[in-house]
């Protein structure tokens, strides 16, 4: 099952709506209460990707449905205006930006480094960014796709050997997503970028 898609923009419009049509998924598929509360704050999240980005950003939200599993879906083109640019350029280039000081505000951190990137420079991009340790990223030449279950593995595997990842662990234990989403996955292709937040009940 597939729901009607909805617009939501960082101005903070449609996300009623959205959380709205959220609810209705859930409760149509006899969610109970708590697996409910867990689906809107996963809707919430995401829409949290949108606060704080200079310049109009518009995208739009869907949630897929089989079984017990659930997707949902945000996807938006990001038009590269110097405002936007300008801002994703402060929080990727240190990693010391306050907005990308959470798991969250290093996914939109991450997404900023490659679109900003060219394709050509592209894997030097994602192998070196100083955001997200380590990447977990997957590129070829023309799309790039990202996976929290990959990522959250690679920061296990080195714990014990680099600080850095230590400090990652510690962001995804304090993340409402990490701790609640079986996966989450943010696929880019060009300006185009989706997220996708994957949960089972």
């Amino acid at each position: 099952m597939k729901s009607e898609s909805v617009t939501v923009n960082e101005k903070g419009e449609g996300i009623a709506e959205a959380l709205a049509m959220t609810e209705k998924v859930g409760k149509y598929n006899d969610l109970e209460r708590k697996p409910l509360l867990h689906l809107r704050l996963l809707a919430e999240e995401m829409f949290g990707m949108l606060h704080g980005i200079a310049g109009e950003v518009e995208a739009s939200y869907w949630i897929e449905n089989e079984a017990n599993k659930y997707e949902l879906h945000m996807k938006s083109e990001i038009n590269m205006t110097f405002s936007i640019k300008d801002q994703l350029l402060a929080v990727s280039s240190s990693g010391k930006n306050e907005a990308s000081r959470s798991f969250m505000g290093k996914i939109r951190a991450m997404i900023g480094d490659i679109v900003l990137s060219s394709r050509e420079s592209m894997p030097y991009a994602v192998v070196n960014t100083a955001v997200t340790y380590p990447m977990g990223a997957i590129f070829d030449e023309s799309s790039v796709v990202w996976s929290m279950a990959m990522y959250k593995e690679d920061v296990q595997n080195h714990l014990d050997a680099d600080e850095k990842a230590t400090e990652a662990w510690d962001e995804l234990e304090k993340s409402i997503v990490a701790n609640i989403a079986d996966d989450v996955k943010v696929k880019i292709v060009g300006d185009t970028v989706e997220m996708i937040v994957i949960k089972s009940f």
